[in-house]
């Protein structure tokens, strides 16, 4: 595992949080065995968490686009950014239950280094698509005076860049089972 891969930066940061008590039982040969194992499914958990988080930053760009139709009382507008909350909480929430971390992937399986480490490339492309993402939910200014077929066209534009990401998340499974 080389130092500066994503999956050696989250299980440096495990270890960082467990300190002293880790370092030490990580010595004997049984307990470091069993915590080397632990420290992948807990690197997992912390790249789920901060996934999850990033994903969750994007609803409040999206709420304020929204505020400014009703402030601008665009009746025409108004809700039509809500099926992008929506599928954003989906997401959000497939991330943080069973079906997305290791867990989900299946109890009958025992991982190899080189799988844990490609899942966890995955998982800091998937990180780096969502920062795009926020990028661009932030990008757009629509005058009081925008036309429907502009916010239409934008919402469509996003949620096609939501849909990539949620396929992105069904093919993580791929990378573990080698299809």
């Amino acid at each position: 595992m080389t130092s500066n891969s994503p999956i050696s930066q989250y299980v440096s940061r495990f270890k960082a949080e467990k300190g002293k008590i880790l370092s030490f039982l990580s010595a004997f040969p049984f307990y470091g065995e069993v915590l080397k194992n632990h420290q992948y499914y807990e690197a997992d958990r912390i790249t789920r968490n901060e996934l999850s988080k990033k994903l969750d930053s994007l609803k409040e760009p999206i709420r304020r686009i929204e505020e400014n139709f009703v402030r601008e009382r665009r009746m025409d507008l108004i809700s039509s950014t809500e099926v992008l909350l929506s599928i954003i909480e989906r997401l959000k929430n497939e991330i943080i239950g069973a079906s997305y971390g290791l867990n989900g992937l299946g109890t009958g399986f025992k991982a190899t280094e080189s799988e844990l480490e490609a899942l966890a490339e995955w998982d800091y492309s998937l990180i780096h698509h969502s920062e795009e993402l926020l990028t661009k939910v932030k990008a757009p200014n629509f005058p009081p005076d925008v036309s429907v077929e502009i916010v239409r066209n934008w919402v469509s534009s996003f949620r096609s860049e939501l849909d990539e990401f949620d396929s992105a998340l069904k093919s993580r499974k791929d990378v573990f089972l080698k299809r």
